[in-house]
């Protein structure tokens, strides 16, 4: 088996020199140990998630601004288109002024398109007709407020050489400058940017009559740029963040940002490129266009965006701002796309400007922050929920160890070697469990063993006949009472009692249990006092009824009643001048009572049938078993008899509370059996000793009495065993017996009584008895103390032939030496045992 010694000192061996680890509970290694953890994995997974999340919601914004851009230069291409081809169907119907004004206000009402100028320059010699249209007004100009038009229409020529018919020349955006005459102000002129748009006119005989022209405000592609920015856009799906800009502006293939989209639409708001110059630096201004804006070639993100425009591609880039960015969003997308239009049938469409849309939103930060606060929370969460875990796990698993631990310390408290059972129990408290049953089992085994051994050597000690002895000097009181066989505290305070009693004459109570000597106890005051020369009668009241208990005390004279022939003496008569001993008083009735309060009161009695009152000199000693209050309680007893009767009140004991004095009593009874059954030489076994004292004796000394001649008549041998009392079945613990009396089997000085515990001596050498509650192997010890003269731990294991362990046989050895039986000398393997200074252990 392996040593609780042994594993630490492997323990040791396996930690040299390292610290001893701090004692901390399972929950607590669990906290510190998964709580760090936990965090640093969620810390982790939260940085990969936002990274994650971040990518993906950027990705989602540069594809938002990929399709606002490409939504936006489709919207714009297709005003474009829609331009081109009212031109084109316009250039296949009569030109004249007429038509012209009708075809101007055909298209505003039904394709709500209004163009800054309409106009037909004839290549024969003719006027031109042009109309100029401001809010939903035409108005046709004459040939001296044509020629006012700035540029005028007849420059066009040098462009549009060569055109063939369905073909459309698109010129550049230029300021144009009309008149507007009005009623008002006939001189009234108006300017703005402009895209003019020129297609051949064929007249009905197929040849080329003129060109038709048409100018389309740039705020028109404008407020387109508006509108797809607004809530009324058609692509709008969710509201956006007014707090953070986004704006979409028009740049041509030249690079110039010619104007952007505006928070409130409107046709007469100003043309603007405030946005993009706050975010880049450049040139502003050019000719005619004074808002114009051109970035400085240190912009490359936008120039590559120029460059990939002109090569026709779509695309996005982020961060377009680099040092000489002005903007406080430093982080930012611009998406843009092309602006194409068809102008000839069989040729590729021409790219006219981009559509560029900036978004400059911190969705990917403000998610970020709400990531890091989600996280935040879900961190909480998690180590509360974690917490809480590891507190359910922790007491699921110490549970069942603490069930355990508190088990084996109430085995451990109580002394009793059971096998433990547990409630609550996991797998590592289950084989600790099995580990502890296992080692409990071969202490039990071991323990049955010794057990068994000594109940072997105790059988055969038990067996034994026990020495009885009786101390030579017995003092002056107990000379006087050699009826009252014992010692100790109760005998010492009733005898006592008795000598007091006997030197006064007064009536005398005696209290006792049946069978504790109260008839002993009053022939002793009788004994001792004045009166022992004169007659002792004694009347027991309960075997008496009424009529006949007052006959026997009081008597009757002749012819008192029908069988009354002569005169009777009654006990008061029979006892004048002596003692009158009256046994279980509590028997007499009421009337019984009430004479004897009347003879107590005056001394004086009147027998039955009498008329003379005769003079008693008696002194009364009652006895009762039970109590007296009590009855009085009941209304069963007279008061005043009660305090006429207890003058002195002597209290007889009960076996129970004098053990110390069974083995004296036994021996004194057992002496009249050997009388009675004719034979010498009886002894008791030590075991038979032993019952004896355990016994509860409910019948007292009567009862010890008729059980020890009853066996000392019955029994064959010449040792009376244990079995032969026929007491077994009411003998209480032996250990509660001893408790009972504070000098259980310890003579007292002056008592002339020394108990014995049934021993063997050697009476050449010590004729000392030993107390009753040592076990066989000190009585094995104090024997060899008394032949050898000392003793060690390794001579008792000798004697016993190993039948216990080294650490019992000390136990025994240093129980003695508490008891004050043997001394210690020496010390360590050197130390024995001797009988304490003064010759012998009593």
């Amino acid at each position: 088996m392996i040593k609780p010694k042994e594993i630490l000192e492997w323990a040791s061996r396996m930690r040299p020199g390292g610290p001893v680890p701090a004692r901390r509970k399972l929950r607590t290694r669990l906290l510190v140990t998964l709580i760090p953890t936990s965090l640093i994995v969620l810390a982790l997974m939260g940085y990969a998630t936002y990274w994650a999340s971040s990518e993906f919601i950027s990705l989602a914004l540069e594809r938002n601004s990929r399709i606002h851009a490409v939504s936006t230069a489709y919207a714009v291409e297709t005003l474009l288109e829609r331009c081109k081809r009212q031109l084109l169907f316009a250039a296949r119907n009569p030109m004249s002024a007429e038509d012209m004004a009708r075809y101007l206000r055909d298209i505003r009402e039904l394709d709500g398109l209004e163009f800054a100028e309409f106009g037909f320059i004839p290549l024969r010699e003719a006027d031109p007709v042009v109309f100029v249209s401001r809010e939903g007004k035409e108005i046709r100009l004459t040939q001296d407020e044509v020629n006012g038009i700035r540029p005028g229409p007849a420059l066009l020529y040098a462009h549009v050489r060569g055109l063939k018919a369905g073909e459309v020349w698109l010129s550049e955006f230029k300021e144009v400058e009309t008149p507007y005459p009005s009623a008002d102000n006939p001189r009234e002129r108006m300017s703005c940017v402009a895209l003019r748009m020129v297609t051949p006119y064929v007249g009905p005989d197929g040849e080329l009559d003129g060109y038709a022209y048409l100018s389309l405000n740039a705020k028109m592609i404008r407020n387109v740029l508006s509108l797809y920015e607004s809530s009324n856009s058609p692509v709008f799906a969710f509201s956006r963040n007014p707090k953070f800009q986004r704006y979409t502006f028009f740049f041509d293939v030249g690079g110039w940002v010619l104007f952007q989209s505006e928070s409130e639409q409107g046709d007469d708001a100003p043309l603007r490129t405030l946005n993009i110059r706050k975010t880049l630096s450049g040139t502003l201004g050019r000719p005619g266009m004074p808002e114009a804006f051109r970035p400085s070639e240190r912009n490359e993100n936008y120039w590559q965006t120029v460059e990939d425009v002109r090569d026709g591609h779509k695309d996005i880039v982020r961060s377009l701002n680099r040092v000489e960015s002005a903007s406080p969003y430093s982080d930012h997308f611009l998406a843009y796309a092309p602006v194409r239009l068809h102008l000839a049938p069989d040729q590729d469409a021409r790219i006219i400007g981009g559509i560029a849309y900036e978004d400059r939103s911190v969705l990917v930060d403000l998610a970020g922050y709400r990531h890091i606060d989600v996280m935040l929370i879900i961190s909480a969460i998690s180590v509360l929920v974690l917490v809480l875990a590891i507190a359910l796990v922790a007491r699921g698993t110490t549970l069942g160890l603490q069930e355990l631990a508190y088990a084996v310390k109430t085995l451990t408290e109580k002394g009793e070697w059971e096998e433990v059972r547990l409630i609550e129990t996991g797998y590592e408290a289950e084989m600790l469990k099995d580990s502890i049953n296992s080692m409990i089992r071969t202490l039990q085994a071991q323990f049955e063993e010794i057990k068994s051994k000594d109940l072997k050597i105790e059988s055969v000690a038990l067996k034994e006949p026990a020495e009885l002895s009786m101390g030579s000097s017995i003092s002056t009181l107990d000379a006087d009472f050699p009826e009252l066989v014992g010692s100790g505290p109760h005998m010492k305070q009733m005898k006592r009692d008795i000598i007091k009693a006997s030197q006064v004459e007064v009536d005398v109570l005696i209290e006792g249990e049946t069978g504790t000597g109260k008839q002993l106890a009053a022939e002793a005051v009788h004994r001792l006092s004045s009166r022992n020369g004169k007659p002792f009668i004694s009347i027991n009241c309960g075997e008496l009824d009424e009529n006949l208990l007052l006959d026997s005390l009081f008597g009757h004279v002749k012819g008192a009643f029908t069988d009354g022939k002569g005169d009777r003496r009654g006990a008061f008569l029979q006892a004048d001048g002596g003692t009158l001993f009256l046994d279980e008083i509590q028997s007499a009735s009421m009337k019984v009572q009430q004479a004897l309060l009347r003879a107590l009161s005056l001394r004086k009695i009147k027998p039955l049938g009498s008329d003379q009152d005769v003079d008693v000199n008696v002194r009364l000693i009652t006895a009762t078993n039970v109590d007296l209050k009590a009855l009085i309680g009941e209304g069963k007893f007279r008061e005043d008899l009660y305090y006429r009767l207890k003058v002195i009140t002597i209290t007889t004991p009960p076996l129970r509370e004098q053990r110390q004095n069974i083995p004296l009593l036994a021996m004194h009874f057992l002496k009249e059996g050997e009388h009675m059954a004719g034979r010498s030489d009886l002894a008791l076994s030590r075991g038979a000793l032993k019952a004896l004292v355990s016994y509860d004796w409910p019948g007292n000394i009567r009862e010890l009495k008729h059980v020890i001649i009853t066996a000392a008549v019955m029994s064959e041998g010449r040792v009376i065993q244990s079995e032969q009392l026929g007491i077994n079945g009411k003998a209480i613990n032996e250990d509660d017996a001893l408790n009972q009396s504070a000098d259980s089997f310890v003579g007292e000085k002056g008592d002339g009584f020394e108990n014995s515990f049934p021993a063997r001596t050697d009476k050449k050498k010590h004729d000392t008895v030993l107390p009753l509650d040592l076990n066989p192997r000190q009585v094995i010890a104090c024997e060899y103390v008394r032949g050898h003269g000392s003793i060690s731990s390794k001579d008792l294991l000798d004697l016993l032939d190993g039948g216990i362990s080294k650490r019992t046989a000390s136990y025994d050895l240093q129980d003695l030496v508490g008891r004050g039986l043997l001394a210690r000398i020496g010390r360590g393997p050197s130390t024995r045992y001797v009988w304490p200074s003064g010759g012998d252990s009593s």
